[in-house]
């Protein structure tokens, strides 16, 4: 039984699947992003930006020992364990509520689970719980 029917189906809510989707709904089809995580990706919650809040106290440092009338006043080295804190902060409290009003926003639909083909056309989606959608493009 299918349950939904768009255009075009995208499994994936990462920056690609967002643009694919996007594209599409842009040129007048309907479309729907498939997502069993967060949507954005895994590069803002735990890959990439995590790694930036890593690398950014360093820079900083490093850049200010060469401003003249600042260098002097750069005594320390980076206090790794704040650090590491400000990292975990960053990396932890995922909330994509930014990204689905983007979604809602440009009116892609949102189906959360675990995508995949069922046939031609047809993507099965299990949900949280258990409960299987069928979507048809």
């Amino acid at each position: 039984m299918v349950n939904q029917i768009y255009d075009v189906i995208v499994l994936g809510g990462g920056p690609a699947g967002e643009n694919a989707a996007d594209s599409a709904q842009r040129n007048g089809l309907s479309a729907v992003v498939v997502e069993r995580e967060l949507v954005g990706g895994e590069c803002s919650y735990w890959a990439c930006m995590p790694s930036k809040a890593l690398l950014r106290p360093p820079q900083v440092l490093d850049e200010a020992r060469r401003v003249p009338g600042a260098a002097a006043a750069v005594t320390g080295d980076v206090d790794v364990a704040a650090t590491l804190r400000s990292r975990d902060a960053f990396a932890s409290h995922w909330d994509d509520d930014g990204q689905r009003q983007w979604l809602d926003g440009v009116g892609v639909a949102l189906v959360r689970g675990v995508g995949r083909l069922a046939g031609p056309r047809r993507v099965a989606v299990e949900q949280a719980g258990g409960e299987r959608v069928t979507l048809q493009a």
